[in-house]
């Protein structure tokens, strides 16, 4: 009898040891995803003032439209997509898609690890480090910077009040003021700042305000 309440016991123990070091683990999931919702919210202030600031251009910048166009006609004279016809009309590329995010920010293999959530307010790309970043549209690197939490980070402004982050990048290849196009190259990924694996950080922002990626991109990963 002293043996059965002995292993009784014991199974007690066990399961409360269990249920304590999940609770724990618990625990530490909640505080890292609301530090991880505390600094989205934080860049999210960030790049409202940023591109507020950016958009308040004096009288001799550029408007974002003439921005716009601007790269438009670089783009056109080095992908050579100007196609005249019989009739004079040019035929050029969809400019409007080409500022959207609607490409998978990552080359090569990958698999969603996280997906979008009130308390996570982007996608994480589990991918291998080094594998190459994409800029999903094109437009203007609004800023580079290391985070503490997000490690290396690039924030671009597609000039049409979408903005999209990438962070934890192991290599940037862009400064600020730099220009980009859609499916370019503008990192490697990494596994920096607040990170517990080799992994891609993705944001998209629409008028400031975090969105869901799975509306502009289709992975069944």
């Amino acid at each position: 009898m002293k043996i059965i309440i002995a292993i009784l016991l014991i199974i007690v123990v066990l399961i409360t040891a269990w249920f304590y070091a999940e609770n724990i683990k618990l625990e530490k999931q909640v505080t890292k995803q609301q530090g991880e919702l505390d600094v989205s919210a934080k860049y999210i202030k960030q790049l409202n003032k940023k591109i507020a600031e950016d958009h308040n251009l004096v009288s001799s910048s550029k408007t974002n439209e003439e921005k716009i166009r601007a790269l438009m006609d670089t783009y056109l004279k080095e992908q050579n997509k100007d196609v005249y016809v019989d009739s004079g009309k040019t035929i050029q590329y969809d400019e409007q898609r080409r500022f959207l995010p609607d490409i998978i920010p990552v080359k090569g293999d990958f698999a969603i690890s996280q997906r979008f959530s009130e308390k996570h307010p982007a996608w994480d790309f589990a991918a291998a480090t080094g594998t190459e970043v994409v800029a999903v549209a094109a437009g203007e690197i609004l800023s580079v910077y290391y985070d503490e939490h997000y490690g290396n980070v690039i924030i671009i402004d597609h000039l049409n009040e979408y903005a999209t982050l990438y962070a934890h990048l192991a290599t940037i290849f862009f400064e600020s003021k730099n220009t980009v196009e859609k499916g370019e190259t503008i990192a490697l990924v990494g596994n920096t700042g607040n990170s517990s694996a080799p992994h891609l950080h993705y944001e998209i922002m629409f008028d400031g305000k975090n969105v869901d990626p799975k509306e502009y991109i289709d992975v069944k990963k």
